[in-house]
């Protein structure tokens, strides 16, 4: 199978976007950090900077490469490829022009990959929101108000309730406080202890101490949400893109064939259940066994009706079942599982 059509495009288009990613959110990321008063490089620091950028910049050069490569040695392999272990030769029963369908497919391609560049978005957006929450724990180190501090309270929530904390009572100015510190290091903590507090002169109740950073959780809980959110969708979003474009590719080769499909969802519900299988019949007797693809565009709400009109296109691992759904047609996109 050649990589124009095969995972193998899909995995590439993956890495580019990844190394594009990694490229934009460390350039953002340092720039953030050359805008710190006073900051400077470590020994290496800089030349490590570099490697990491030059590097993902690489990775995506080669991305684009092989998906190039891929894409002119598809041609060649769809040029000789036999589609007749999944599709019938063309004959009169295929009936109507569905060309717009085939161009719906590569429409849906571009779609996925939009909701890809909004989730890269997202993350990139994320991690630079984390960078400037502790950006800012760190200017408070830096320029805050020093004062002796002592221990009043030690919390140390179970697991899921909570981050560790300590209540700690401090005077700024003429003003005695007593607020909660998020505990991030290891150190433990008692109550009566001494501890060194830093806190802001414009305001006083925005403290932290010379080793507890004390981030902003609202807003580390905030960002860290849509993050992993991210981290689930900007890969599902590429994959799907990448599928899409498989499948209009091979669509666009095979064109439609008419059929008669039955879903058969994988019940009862349970942990490893598969996606629907879709049983395939061709108007001259022979038929294969599909599998809807995981996709927003899956095959279970089609269920409840058997010997559903329908028109099959691609081959092997890029199939596509299109149904009559309303003033429209529903696109599925499928696998083999077996052969005519």
């Amino acid at each position: 199978m050649g990589l124009g059509l095969s995972r193998g495009r899909v995995a590439w288009l993956l890495t580019g976007a990844l190394g594009a990613l990694a490229f934009v959110v460390f350039v953002v990321g340092t720039s953030v950090s050359l805008a710190e008063p006073g900051y400077r490089f470590d020994d290496g620091e800089l030349a490590a900077d570099f490697g990491v950028l030059a590097g993902s910049a690489a990775l995506v050069a080669l991305a684009a490469l092989r998906i190039r490569v891929g894409d002119r040695r598809a041609v060649t392999v769809l040029a000789r490829q036999d589609f007749r272990p999944w599709l019938p030769p063309r004959d009169d029963h295929d009936g109507e022009d569905l060309q717009e369908e085939t161009r719906r497919l590569r429409s849906l391609g571009r779609r996925a990959f939009v909701i890809a560049l909004f989730w890269a978005g997202v993350l990139a957006g994320c991690a630079v929101g984390l960078e400037l929450v502790g950006y800012s724990a760190d200017a408070l180190l830096a320029t805050g108000a020093r004062t002796g501090g002592e221990v009043q309270r030690v919390v140390d929530p179970r697991s899921g309730d909570g981050a560790p904390s300590m209540w700690v009572r401090y005077v700024a100015g003429d003003t005695a406080l007593t607020e909660e510190i998020v505990r991030d290091t290891d150190r433990r903590y008692r109550p009566g202890e001494k501890v060194t507090v830093v806190y802001d002169r414009d305001d006083p109740a925005r403290v932290r101490t010379v080793e507890e950073r004390n981030e902003n959780q609202d807003g580390v809980g905030f960002l860290v949400v849509p993050l992993l959110l991210a981290f689930v969708g900007l890969p599902w979003s590429l994959v799907a893109a990448g599928g899409w474009a498989r499948r209009y590719r091979a669509v666009r080769a095979t064109g439609w064939r008419a059929a008669s499909v039955t879903v058969v969802p994988d019940y009862p519900v349970r942990r490893g259940r598969h996606a629907p299988d879709i049983h395939v019949r061709y108007p001259g007797g022979t038929g294969l066994t599909l599998r809807a693809a995981s996709s927003t565009h899956g095959a279970t709400s089609l269920k409840d009706r058997p010997e559903r009109r329908a028109w099959v296109g691609g081959w092997g691992s890029a199939m596509v079942v299109l149904v009559p759904r309303g003033p429209r047609r529903y696109a599925v996109p499928a696998f083999a599982k077996t052969t005519r």
